[in-house]
């Protein structure tokens, strides 16, 4: 159990050209518990930074394709939206 309530980050990142767009994949430090992905992918829905064709969550990876200078702000978001989960669940708790 305090394995599950540790702060998840992105803990890998690969970047792809796909067109003129960019395909981002990042796996997460820890699974996500379901929780946390219901609470991830709800509030990422609402806060997505404009410019994205297409975003995933699952428990175990985030994936989004965006234009080129996007990615950067994205990643950011995406570990401070993690990070703000991640503390939802655990007060929740």
């Amino acid at each position: 159990m305090r394995e599950n309530m540790k702060h998840v980050k992105v803990a890998s990142r690969s970047v792809f050209e796909v067109d003129s767009s960019r395909l981002a994949i990042g796996t997460y430090s820890r699974p996500l518990l379901d929780d946390e992905a219901r609470r991830f992918r709800r509030t990422w829905e609402s806060e997505a930074l404009p410019g994205f064709e297409d975003f995933q969550v699952d428990s175990k990876r985030v994936s989004f394709v965006t234009r080129p200078d996007s990615v950067t702000g994205a990643w950011r978001a995406i570990d401070r939206v993690l990070a703000e989960t991640t503390e939802s669940v655990r007060k929740a708790s």
